[in-house]
């Protein structure tokens, strides 16, 4: 695990991000093929959301964006519909796992990982930027704009 602490904001220094650079087990990979490394990114400049980019051995990478509080609720019990599900359980081993489902029309894939280290990782999130208080950090009108520009 590799975890960088949130930053302090101060004059001219960048807003508080975090990152978690982890491992994901692929449930339907073969042995050999199912390990995949998984950064986390989490920035205040977008608090509602976390990035998840899975680093492929070919040197690809596959980005999902997901919402903060659905992650830190799937740490807890069962999170999502749709798309995204997130789920803690334990491993055959007995420790901690966390599940995180990812579908689209043509694939889906169920990932596991250690639900302590992403636990611990979001806190730190939650130490940044505390819930309740995103919207005082979200651009509106940025975000707006986004959602009203048409497609490439």
């Amino acid at each position: 695990m590799e975890q960088q602490e949130p930053r302090d904001r101060g004059p001219g220094s960048p807003q508080p991000s975090s990152e978690l650079l982890t491992t994901l087990h692929h449930l339907t990979a073969p042995q050999e093929e199912g390990t995949v490394v998984c950064r986390f990114r989490y920035a205040a400049a977008e608090p509602l959301c976390v990035h998840m980019q899975l680093l492929l051995p070919s040197g690809q990478g596959v980005s999902w964006v997901i919402g903060r509080d659905l992650l830190l609720a799937g740490t807890e019990g069962l999170s999502g519909e749709g798309d995204v599900r997130i789920w803690p359980s334990r491993s055959r081993q007995g420790s901690p796992s966390l599940y995180l489902h990812f579908e689209r029309p043509d694939a889906k894939a169920t990932f596991v990982a250690e639900l302590t280290e992403i636990r611990q990782w979001l806190e730190h999130t939650y130490t940044a930027v505390p819930a309740g208080g995103e919207s005082l950090l979200t651009d509106w009108d940025d975000l707006a704009a986004d959602l009203l520009r048409p497609p490439a």
